[in-house]
């Protein structure tokens, strides 16, 4: 991946927008049901955002089901090219606890090891789900929030939505938690270096300041 694609791929959703006649960020944000700081960020061209971020994007532009196919096969060109030469675009950090799994490639290689739904405390509705991720070649695990549609349409225009993604280690009772603006997308907490004992990611979600839901997956030995 090329600083130069990632930017070229900004430069053109940018342009997109402006050619669906949506002037400003914020209202494709609102037709997009991301936060601003999200279309902001796919557009700034620092890093290629992620798919599902730009398939909403162009979404709300109203393009066919074809431009929309496109968008897609050229986002994935662009991220083979980054794992093929993942320092062209990603600045590298040190594998250590706190350390961001995905500016230290442990996205590469990462599986799910264990999934909890995310409920709001008061009722029974599910909102999303928190996701125990391991890299078995890093031996580093994290924890990533996935919310529901339902929790989209919330953001966009009920709540301002917050979140803390958090990753345990219970052999020295380390919590790590990450806060976040929810926009339509993954998030993902920091990461915690593994082979000692048992893990778990958590999660704790906000409606205007106010926690409405806690959750902590099932805990896993991971190497």
């Amino acid at each position: 991946m090329t600083i130069s694609a990632v930017r070229g791929f900004a430069e053109d959703l940018r342009k997109l927008r402006l050619s669906a006649g949506i002037t400003s960020q914020r209202a494709l944000a609102r037709l997009a049901f991301l936060s601003h700081t999200t279309v902001w960020a796919a557009e700034l061209g620092a890093e290629l955002p992620s798919l599902p971020v730009t398939l909403a994007i162009v979404r709300a532009c109203g393009v066919s089901d074809d431009e929309e196919k496109a968008w897609e096969r050229r986002w994935r060109l662009i991220y083979a090219a980054g794992q093929e030469h993942p320092s062209s675009a990603w600045p590298t950090q040190e594998l250590a606890d706190g350390s961001d799994p995905m500016d230290t490639g442990c996205d590469v290689d990462a599986v799910t090891v264990q999934i909890a739904r995310v409920s709001l405390a008061a009722k029974r509705h599910i909102i999303g789900r928190i996701e125990l991720r391991y890299s078995p070649r890093s031996h580093a695990a994290w924890g990533r929030f996935h919310g529901e549609k339902g929790l989209d349409w919330l953001a966009a225009h009920h709540h301002r939505v917050d979140l803390t993604i958090g990753i345990g280690r219970e052999s020295d009772e380390r919590r790590l938690g990450f806060q976040t603006e929810y926009a339509a997308d993954n998030h993902w907490g920091d990461l915690l270096i593994t082979g000692t004992g048992a893990f778990f990611a958590w999660t704790a979600v906000r409606f205007d300041g106010t926690e409405v839901a806690y959750r902590e997956t099932d805990r896993a030995v991971l190497d």
